[in-house]
C-alpha cells in the first residue's frame, strides 16, 4: 500500500537472469527485498513462471515478452543477454547483436520507451594515459569487445530510427562476475597467475559491486531526465586485481610484465554519479571481496 508518501516502482524486466551478472542480482534481491521494486527475470527455460520471473525462449518471436510486460507492466528493459567473456567466437558474436535486436524490437513492440542494453569497457580497447571517457572512441583489441561495438552501433541505429531511449552500459568489472573473482569457488585448485608490472602492482580496473549495480540500474531506470547514448559503469576509485587477490586471501603467482598498456584499463564516471549522486557503494578490495563472498552464499 502507498502512504502517500513513498514513491511506488513500475518493475524492470531483466533479460539474462541465469549469467553471472543476472544470478548475483537476484542475490542482492534476496538479501534485502524491497516491495516497492521487483526486477521481473527473463530465463529461456528451467524455472516456473512466478512473481518474478518470465520465460522467453525464442527471441524471434516477440509475444511472450509482450504477454509479460502486459502480466508485470515494465518500467525499462535491461538486456543482459547474449554470450559473455573474452573467449567469444564469431557465431557467438552474431548472435550477441541478433538478441539485442530482437530485444529492442520486443520493446518498442511493447510500448517500452527505456531500454539498458550491457555493454563493456572492453569496448575502448588498449589502456590510455587517463581513464577512458564515454567520448573516447570505440576502438577494442579483443573479439568480445567487438562484439559489444557491434551492439552499441546497432542501438544507436535504432535510437536515431525509432526514438527509442537506449542507453549502453559500458560496464567495468563486476565483482564476482568477472574473470577473476567469478572462476574461484571454495574447492577450485586452479593456480591464479596474475601479471605484476613495473611498479609492483597488479593490473587496474573498474569494479563495480553487485549491490551497487542493482541500485545503478534502479536508478537510471527511475532518472527524469532523458539518458545519453552510452554511459561508464564502475566504481569511483580503481581497484588493483593484486589487492582483491589479498583481500579474498587467496595465493597466486606472479607474472613479470614490463609493458605497462593493459595495467590501467578504467573509466571516468562523473556522468555517473551526476545521473545516480544517490547510489554509493562498495569501491575498495576488501569490501568488493566481502560483498562477493555475502551473494556468493545466497546463489
Amino acid at each position: 500500500m502507498n502512504d502517500g508518501h513513498t514513491k511506488l516502482h513500475r518493475p524492470i524486466a531483466f533479460l539474462g537472469a541465469s549469467g553471472r551478472i543476472g544470478r548475483l542480482l537476484q542475490a542482492v534481491e534476496r538479501r534485502r527485498p524491497d516491495p516497492l521494486r521487483r526486477f521481473a527475470w527473463q530465463y529461456r527455460h528451467g524455472v516456473d513462471v512466478g512473481a518474478s520471473r518470465f520465460l522467453w525462449s525464442d527471441f524471434s518471436d516477440p509475444s511472450p515478452f509482450i504477454d509479460a510486460h502486459a502480466r508485470f507492466g515494465f518500467q525499462t528493459l535491461c538486456v543482459f543477454t547474449g554470450a559473455a567473456g573474452q573467449a567469444i567466437f564469431s557465431r557467438e558474436l552474431q548472435e550477441h547483436v541478433a538478441l539485442t535486436s530482437a530485444s529492442l524490437t520486443a520493446a518498442q513492440s511493447a510500448g517500452i520507451s527505456r531500454v539498458l542494453v550491457a555493454s563493456s569497457s572492453a569496448i575502448y580497447g588498449a589502456a590510455i594515459a587517463r581513464p577512458f571517457r564515454e567520448t573516447d572512441p570505440a576502438q577494442p583489441i579483443n573479439a568480445y569487445g567487438a562484439a559489444k561495438r557491434e551492439v552499441e552501433r546497432l542501438c544507436s541505429r535504432y535510437r536515431a530510427q525509432t526514438g527509442l531511449e537506449i542507453c549502453a552500459l559500458r560496464i567495468g568489472n563486476v565483482a564476482g562476475a568477472d574473470s577473476l573473482l567469478g572462476r574461484l569457488c571454495p574447492e577450485t585448485r586452479e593456480q591464479i597467475v596474475l601479471d605484476v608490472f613495473p611498479d609492483g602492482a597488479g593490473p587496474r580496473r573498474s569494479y563495480v559491486g553487485a549491490h551497487s549495480l542493482y541500485d545503478i540500474l534502479c536508478a537510471l531506470s527511475d532518472c527524469a531526465s532523458r539518458l545519453p547514448e552510452r554511459l561508464n559503469v564502475g566504481g569511483c576509485t580503481p581497484v588493483s586485481m593484486d589487492q582483491l587477490l589479498k583481500a579474498a586471501d587467496i595465493q597466486w603467482v606472479a607474472r613479470q610484465c614490463a609493458s605497462e598498456g593493459h595495467q590501467n584499463i578504467t573509466l571516468d564516471c562523473k556522468l555517473l554519479g551526476s545521473l545516480c549522486p544517490e547510489v554509493s557503494g562498495a569501491s575498495h578490495a576488501s569490501d568488493l571481496v566481502s560483498e562477493w563472498r555475502s551473494l556468493r552464499a545466497m546463489q
